[in-house]
Order: structure tokens, then C-alpha cells, then sequence
């Protein structure tokens, strides 16, 4: 007992030396905090914001850290012990061929030269702040990299063929077998790529789970009643062609061909195919059936939405490496089955409750909504199975921000 408190009391005062340096995805992390510093609600979001997690952590352990995203809006502020900044990408990132690679570089290097001026202990960087090799020069400076993939180095069963993605893939697995000192992965299937990626690599793997306040999703009511006339399904992501959103047209063609007024369609989001996703639904003069509305402003009209729909779609293609997509998780803590593409590697985690049709193939869409709303047996049971995977969501051990907390705790 002696000695195992020894160890604690040695990582404790390990922790508090620790300057951490978090490159941050592109979501606005200054306004965030902003908004809760004055006392205002943020922008709504479902989950619990992954920055939010971490720094919580950081107040938890005392420890100094410096969080920074690529969001476009140059800003910072500080808060406490830590350093909340948006530092935008170069505009080369936006570009198409060589320019976006250099883009990528390019920002990777501004996070090395600022992990030298803030004498970070430990860098963290999420999956798509640039490309990994970039992060291996820190291991000339002797400070671990944690690294953090939100989504798939490829999408599931469509390993690249182009040779430059072939060739940073290879440059990916030398990163993880040589200089990541640990990593985190949102799904099983991650941890498999980056294993298939590294062969054996550095530093363990820990696996996380988005987080949500249980009193939220868990308080929209039953599907609505049977029989199932017409069958409602959401989708709620970002508006854009890789996301699947225009297969949901075709989906939704075929079906009231086949079976008339007997399915209906929403749509939540924003992104760059909005508008083209409207035009093309009225040119196919499908608006009737879908509606295609701008993001869900707050959490009363996520209730509503959610009481609404007796299904969740997430017909991702295979141009996308999804990790865990948050609203298949929302879905299921709505109580709502989630109908997926076969690229979305939900099952292992989310269970039965999950419906699998094969990705980019309309038909397979077709069978999979067909089956579920014609079959009420096979609808309870996939809407039962719902409540059997929702308590990892609510298990802030298994949030980002304790699974970092673990992994810097255990650095060497």
C-alpha cells in the first residue's frame, strides 16, 4: 500500500511540471470560452466539446496547458493555467493538389515552433492538424507527442490507392512505430488501422468515447406510435457530398416509388452542398418528402426533432474515413435505431441497434429502411438494443479528457 502510494504521490508531482500544448481541431475554442467566461450559453451542441474535457482535466490536475484550433477567426484568450487560442491554417490548406500538402506542413511546423517557445512538456495533436510526420521532429527535442484520431486514417475497407496517400500512409505508420508516445482512438476500428499502420507501436493505444449529460437525449419520448405512417427518419451532420446526403434523395425516390406516402425525410445541417442538396431535391421534385432545414439551434428543437423521427441515418460514403460519428451515438441515446453504410464503424461499439446497408448502394438503403419500418418485430428489437450500449456516453472516465488525462500520467 506503501509503495503504491509513493508511485501516486511521484505522478502527481510529475503532472503538476507538465506544460502541455494541445493542437485542437477547427472548431471555434476561443468563442466557446468567451461565451462561458461571461456567462452566456454557447453555440448549442449535442456533446459535451471535446476542449471542454480537456481543460477540465487541466483544472482538476493543476496542470499549465495551451489549447489551440485552426479555426479561422484569429483570437486567444487566458484562462487560468491555460492558453485558449484560434490560430487559422495557412491559405494553401484550402487549395487544391501540392498547395493543400504544403498547407498541411506548413501548420504543423507553426505547432512544433510553438511547443519550442512555450517549453511544452508534452504536445497533443488531433487527427487532421497536419500531416503526423511533421510531429516526429519534436522527438528531437526529447517532448512526447500524444496523438488523437477523431476519424479513420482511410475509410473502412477502402485502403488508398493514390501512390501520395499510399506514401504519407507509410510515413503515418513510421510516426506511430517510432515516435508516438501514445495514441487515442474513438473506435476499435481506428486502433486496428493505426496497428496495421505501425506493425507494433511506441506507445499504448487507449480508446474513448464522446460524452453527453444524461439529462438531455435521454429525455425524448418513445418513437412515435405504430403503425408507422409514414416512417420519419433524421439525419443531422454536415451538408456534404461525402457525408451521403444526396443518396438520401435517391433512397427516398426509390422508396415512395415503391411504397407511396409511407416515408418521409429531414435533414439538419450546414455545409458546402446546402444549397445545392435544396435545388436538387426540387428539381427532382422530391421537397415533400424531405425537408432540408440549417442547423439545429438549441436543445429544444434537438428534442423535437429526435421525437420525431422513429430512425437515424448515417449513409456515410467511401471518400470519408469515419471514426465514431457522434450523431449515430446520439441516435442511439435518443432510443432511435441508426441505419449506417457499411464505411461506419459503429457496430462493434453500438451493437444491434446499429443497421448496416452496404455504402453507396441505393438499393441496400432501400432493403434496410424497407425491413425496419414494414417489420415491427425487428423495429423493437433493434430499438430495444438501444439501451443496452448508451452508459459508456455517460462515463466520464472514458471522455477524452480523463483518457488523455491517463495517457500524460503514464508517459515514461
Amino acid at each position: 500500500m506503501e509503495a503504491n502510494s509513493r508511485v501516486e504521490d511521484q505522478r502527481s508531482a510529475r503532472l503538476l511540471r507538465q506544460r502541455i500544448l494541445y493542437a485542437l481541431g477547427p472548431g471555434d475554442v476561443v468563442g466557446l470560452y468567451r461565451d462561458l467566461l461571461a456567462g452566456r450559453a454557447p453555440d448549442f451542441q449535442m456533446g459535451m466539446p471535446f476542449s471542454k474535457q480537456f481543460l477540465d482535466w487541466c483544472d482538476e490536475s493543476g496542470v499549465e496547458a495551451h489549447v489551440m484550433s485552426w479555426h479561422f477567426r484569429r483570437d486567444s484568450i487566458q484562462v487560468g493555467r491555460y492558453r485558449v487560442e484560434n490560430r487559422p491554417k495557412h491559405p494553401w490548406y484550402f487549395g487544391r493538389g501540392l498547395k493543400y500538402y504544403f498547407g498541411e506542413i506548413a501548420y504543423g511546423l507553426t505547432v512544433v515552433a510553438q511547443a519550442v517557445k512555450d517549453r511544452a512538456t508534452v504536445v497533443i495533436a488531433d487527427s487532421g492538424t497536419s500531416h503526423w510526420i511533421v510531429f516526429s521532429l519534436l522527438a528531437i527535442l526529447r517532448i512526447p507527442v500524444i496523438a488523437v484520431l477523431h476519424n479513420m486514417p482511410w475509410p473502412m475497407g477502402f485502403r488508398p490507392r493514390r501512390r501520395i496517400t499510399r506514401c504519407l500512409l507509410y510515413l503515418d505508420g513510421w510516426f506511430f512505430r517510432h515516435i508516438a508516445a501514445a495514441t487515442v482512438c474513438v473506435s476499435p476500428e481506428c486502433e486496428r488501422q493505426v496497428r496495421q499502420m505501425a506493425g507494433t507501436p511506441k506507445g499504448p493505444i487507449y480508446q474513448c468515447r464522446a460524452q453527453y449529460r444524461e439529462d438531455f437525449l435521454s429525455r425524448v419520448t418513445r418513437p412515435p406510435v405504430r403503425p408507422f405512417l409514414p416512417f420519419q427518419t433524421l439525419f443531422l451532420g454536415r451538408i456534404e457530398d461525402y457525408k451521403g446526403v444526396f443518396l438520401i434523395l435517391s433512397i427516398a425516390e426509390r422508396l415512395e416509388a415503391m411504397l407511396p406516402g409511407q416515408f418521409a425525410w429531414k435533414i439538419f445541417g450546414s455545409g458546402s452542398a446546402f444549397d445545392a442538396l435544396k435545388r436538387e431535391a426540387e428539381e427532382r421534385k422530391l421537397s415533400h418528402l424531405v425537408a432540408i432545414d440549417g442547423r439545429i439551434p438549441n436543445e429544444e428543437k434537438a428534442l423535437e426533432a429526435y421525437a420525431w423521427a422513429h430512425a437515424i441515418t448515417v449513409p456515410t460514403t467511401s471518400a470519408f474515413g469515419e471514426g465514431l460519428p457522434m450523431v449515430a451515438i446520439e441516435g442511439i441515446l435518443a432510443g432511435r435505431p441508426v441505419v449506417i453504410s457499411s464505411v461506419v464503424p459503429a457496430p462493434e461499439v453500438l451493437g444491434p441497434a446499429t443497421i448496416v446497408a452496404e455504402v453507396d448502394n441505393v438499393e441496400s438503403f432501400v432493403e434496410a429502411f424497407q425491413k425496419l419500418a414494414l417489420d415491427t418485430d425487428y423495429y423493437d428489437k433493434c430499438q430495444r438494443a438501444t439501451a443496452n450500449v448508451q452508459a459508456q456516453f455517460y462515463d466520464r472516465s472514458q471522455g477524452l479528457g480523463n483518457v488523455l488525462g491517463k495517457a500524460i500520467s503514464n508517459l515514461g
